[in-house]
């Protein structure tokens, strides 16, 4: 008789549906992320013998797939933090947010981006997943390197404002491409 109740309720279990875990509600990290410093680059276009009226940092190919964060630029100070005052002094020079999708849902490849075969006329919204832009207006902070140094290393301080189970938010900050964009 016992097997004919282990055995029925082993039929049982097996009949009744497995309980699906959820992503979670949004959290902030406690530990913190890693943050990007760029190589040393020359920065003769912002000198004062120059007619620069505006600098921006322009950041394309941002990856936003995962977590939602702040990212602080600095100059010249590649041991930045999130706590790291937001101070011309420590080399601030501003800052982008990134809405984060929360991780991918679906199967693998449900998340890529394979816009690369569109038409021209295809009027079609982009995938939401493409790669995001960011410009970052950086004129007096980048005057104020240049006084100092005709090199500027650029560092990115990703402050992580909300994440989930399937986000990671120790490597956020991802790009394809960083350049300066000058006005006369």
């Amino acid at each position: 008789m016992a097997r004919r109740t282990t055995r029925a309720a082993r039929k049982t279990a097996a009949r009744r549906p497995q309980r699906v875990q959820g992503v979670g509600s949004p959290r902030r990290p406690r530990g913190p992320a890693k943050t990007f410093t760029s190589q040393p680059i020359p920065v003769d276009f912002a000198s004062s013998r120059h007619r620069l009226t505006r600098a921006d940092l322009e950041i394309s190919g941002i990856f936003h797939g995962e977590s939602s964060y702040e990212g602080r630029v600095f100059f010249n100070n590649p041991k930045a933090t999130a706590a790291t005052p937001k101070t011309a002094r420590s080399g601030y020079a501003g800052a982008f947010h990134i809405f984060g999708h929360g991780g991918c849902l679906g199967d693998p490849g449900h998340c890529e981006v394979n816009e690369h075969n569109r038409d021209a006329f295809d009027f079609r919204y982009p995938n939401p997943l493409t790669p995001a832009r960011k410009r970052v207006t950086v004129t007096k902070a980048l005057q104020e390197a240049v006084k100092r140094d005709k090199m500027v290393t650029v560092t990115i301080v990703p402050v992580v404002t909300a994440a989930n189970r399937l986000c990671d938010t120790v490597n956020v900050f991802r790009c394809e491409n960083m350049q300066f964009v000058t006005y006369n």
